[in-house]
């Protein structure tokens, strides 16, 4: 019987969680089963739904923030703060540098894009001209 990527995912994060000492030589198990099953091409699709799943049992939540130079250690440590707070969970922060967006943010959270950064201001603004 062959499993879907997230039913996969949740016996890889059980097993992670529960015998963290066995996980090196339960992934390598877990690889060859795949290759057995002619099911390696979902990999992928595997390891983002154990990604998935662990961060929702852990209360994690993972941000992507892009901005148009290097953010220091306080400012990262400051957004991580203010994005714990008001999202309720412990934040894993990623920073992006991107200067072609001139100034502000660009979060990433889960499936959702926050854009507040002046070069998507000035794109909404051309937009919003646009339709007049």
């Amino acid at each position: 019987m062959k499993l879907t990527p997230k039913q996969y995912a949740e016996v890889l994060v059980n097993v992670v969680s529960k015998a963290p000492a066995l996980a090196e030589r339960f992934s390598e198990s877990f690889w060859l089963m795949l290759k057995e099953n002619r099911q390696e091409k979902l990999l992928g699709a595997i390891m983002r739904a154990a990604q998935t799943i662990w961060n929702k049992r852990h209360n994690l939540v993972d941000v992507e923030a892009t901005t148009p130079s290097e953010m220091s250690a306080d400012e990262q440590d400051a957004l991580r703060e203010r994005l714990s707070q008001a999202l309720g969970k412990t934040v894993q922060l990623k920073t992006k540098v991107d200067p072609s967006i001139k100034g502000g943010i660009i979060l990433q959270i889960d499936d959702n894009r926050y854009d507040a950064s002046v070069s998507g201001k000035l794109q909404r603004l051309a937009r919003d001209f646009t339709a007049i």
